[in-house]
């Protein structure tokens, strides 16, 4: 019985979700970030342009789309009788795999043409059952989806820092003094702050902020070679909310304080 509730609650945390949507006629969904988790969409009939700020995807009946979590986008429908897709959403550590925040909006080829249809309608099925035998089969049958999609993938995750990772890296380079949140980042680069955190834990191993307080301290120690210069009006110029903060951040980010390391560089 343990064993069946320790199951239970790891297929509640990775919350895992089919949908199935139909419509009559064109559809159009205005420009959104994405939803919460990954997800994957299987178009049964209809096609689609999905766009972002930077490409565009073209999908048809049978094809397999991956949409990354927070990506900011659009779809246009069209439809000679009727637009059918499913939409299967899952948080990222539901597949245990490292390398989900690099990819772009795609088309899966190996499971694109109609070669899984069978199996999404089935994965639907499965996991809108009641019976819990029904979704353990739900999350098997997606796991075998999610790994063939994964190596269909794999093959074309681009080189380097994913281009939304260097826009906010560069961005904050470029503002690091009027930078105020977040979430201004995370709009600058049409993209969830999820998302830009993801990004930055995974790609980095740090944090948006802490990645601006690092330049905002690096361009700060500069500053500080002018003895003129006090650290109250160091702290105003780097946008710090008082002295005490840009002190406090000071710290963490170089292991000592303002004043210890004027001193050393005297």
């Amino acid at each position: 019985m343990e064993t069946i509730m320790k199951v239970r609650k790891r297929l509640s945390a990775t919350s895992l979700t089919v949908t199935r949507s139909e419509y009559s006629g064109e559809h159009y969904f205005e420009p959104q970030k994405g939803k919460i988790y990954n997800s994957f969409g299987f178009i049964e009939s209809g096609s689609a342009l999905f766009r972002t700020p930077t490409d565009t995807v073209e999908a048809g009946p049978g094809d397999f789309v991956f949409i990354p979590e927070g990506l900011k986008y659009c779809s246009i429908w069209s439809a000679t009788e009727k637009i059918v897709f499913y939409s299967i959403h899952f948080r990222s550590e539901i597949t245990d795999s490292p390398f989900w925040a690099s990819l772009c909006l795609q088309k899966v080829g190996c499971l694109s043409g109609g070669v899984c249809a069978g199996r999404v309608k089935e994965l639907y099925r499965l996991c809108g059952s009641g019976d819990f035998a029904d979704q353990l089969k739900g999350y098997s049958l997606f796991y075998s989806l999610a790994a063939e999609a994964v190596g269909d993938m794999k093959t074309r995750v681009p080189a380097g820092l994913p281009e939304a990772l260097n826009k906010a890296t560069s961005y904050i380079d470029a503002n690091y003094r009027t930078v105020g949140s977040v979430a201004e980042i995370a709009d600058y680069c049409f993209i969830s702050e999820s998302r830009l955190y993801h990004l930055f834990k995974e790609c980095l191993n740090t944090t948006p902020i802490t990645y601006l307080n690092r330049v905002k301290i690096l361009q700060a120690t500069e500053m500080m070679k002018d003895s003129a210069l006090t650290l109250e009006q160091i702290a105003a110029e780097m946008n710090f909310n008082s002295e005490y903060s840009f002190r406090k951040t000071f710290r963490n980010v170089t292991g000592t304080t303002p004043s210890q390391f004027r001193k050393n560089r005297s």
